[in-house]
């Protein structure tokens, strides 16, 4: 599923317990910030996004709450044009690379193990 936010474009992929996230926009490369370059004193469970050499600031805008399944994450966009997103502490988190892309992925569990069947 494909979300415009603002200038963001957020896309989720739901697969084996997990959900996938991209952020991108037509304007220019996405990066994650880290918590401590953007804000020293931010939540742990947050996630800043920042559009890269652009002269087009994304415009402030309130959070808004989306839900995937048992997933659901917060965004918004600040007055320095970032990208905000929030999870749930309960949710682990990994980053990678894909196709140059910084990927999110979040699950409830480290390492989903499936059940074996008697």
């Amino acid at each position: 599923m494909q979300i415009q936010f603002g200038l963001y474009n957020i896309r989720t992929h739901e697969l084996d317990n997990k959900l996938v996230l991209q952020v991108t926009s037509a304007t220019g490369k996405v990066s994650i910030k880290t918590s401590e370059e953007v804000y020293p004193y931010d939540f742990p469970n947050g996630i800043h996004f920042q559009i890269e050499d652009t002269d087009n600031t994304p415009m402030p805008k309130g959070l808004k709450r989306f839900k995937f399944g048992e997933y659901s994450f917060i965004v918004g966009i600040n007055n320095s044009g970032l990208l905000s997103l929030f999870y749930s502490k309960k949710l682990y988190v990994k980053r990678k690379l894909i196709d140059d892309i910084d990927t999110l992925t979040f699950a409830f569990l480290q390492s989903p193990t499936q059940s074996k069947l008697s």
